[in-house]
């Protein structure tokens, strides 16, 4: 695998201290750490929403601290799509609609077939044609889902993707999620406080005391529980 995503020497504030990290194209990877550790703060940095008051990032050898508006905003439409926890989602929009929108901003051809597939694979076929008040929590998350992996964008950040589900959606969807980004041969980063979602992740980040604490390889569900318990004593 090739490198995707290089970090080198970033700093924000008094949020994160140098943080150096190498994430390779394909790769799934969760960051986690206790509320207040930053990592939702390394989230905005690596998918260019925020700037670092220190340090390097690049995408595909694309220097992000340098680059200004609105360069930025076009890199990121072409490159990143972002799942939020609140779906950030148009109200009096069908599923289609919502799962569109950024291409149609954007002016980005559409792949029917994709769409297809993806309203099938995400469960979404029996609403395609409902507006998104109509829908449950968990159909809504599908709906960001799809529209995050619509475009050609190969980087797809996701902050707390499950957070406010319950469990037995939650396990639904973080398949549907897994399956969909390795078919599409997606880079994925996830932020979670959820050993369950960190457990399908190539490798797992831990933020501790605003630096990476460790990171390792795939670890089973016991192990990052324990990984977290022990975290937890330094808080």
């Amino acid at each position: 695998m090739t490198q995707a995503i290089v970090i080198k020497n970033v700093s924000k504030n008094n949020i994160l201290n140098t943080i150096n990290l190498e994430i390779n194209n394909q790769e799934i990877i969760s960051i986690m750490g206790f509320s207040g550790s930053g990592k939702t703060t390394l989230l905005n940095l690596m998918s260019g929403l925020d700037k670092p008051s220190s340090g390097l990032i690049e995408i595909n050898g694309v220097n992000l601290t340098t680059l200004k508006e609105p360069k930025l905003t076009k890199f990121r439409a072409e490159n990143i799509s972002y799942i939020f926890q609140d779906y950030k989602l148009i109200d009096y929009l069908t599923i289609k609609e919502n799962i569109l929108i950024t291409q149609r901003i954007n002016k980005q051809k559409i792949d029917n077939n994709k769409l297809d597939y993806l309203i099938k694979s995400l469960n979404l076929e029996q609403v395609k044609n409902l507006k998104i008040n109509y829908l449950s929590g968990g159909q809504k998350q599908r709906v960001a889902i799809a529209r995050a992996l619509i475009g050609n964008n190969n980087f797809i950040f996701a902050d707390e993707p499950t957070g406010a589900l319950d469990l037995i959606t939650r396990d639904q969807i973080l398949k549907e999620l897994i399956n969909n980004v390795k078919h599409f041969q997606k880079t994925l980063i996830i932020v979670t406080h959820d050993p369950y979602v960190a457990q399908y992740s190539n490798r797992i980040i831990f933020i501790d005391n605003q630096q990476i604490e460790s990171i390792h390889q795939q670890m089973e569900l016991t192990e990052i529980e324990n990984k977290m318990k022990a975290l937890f004593k330094n808080v």
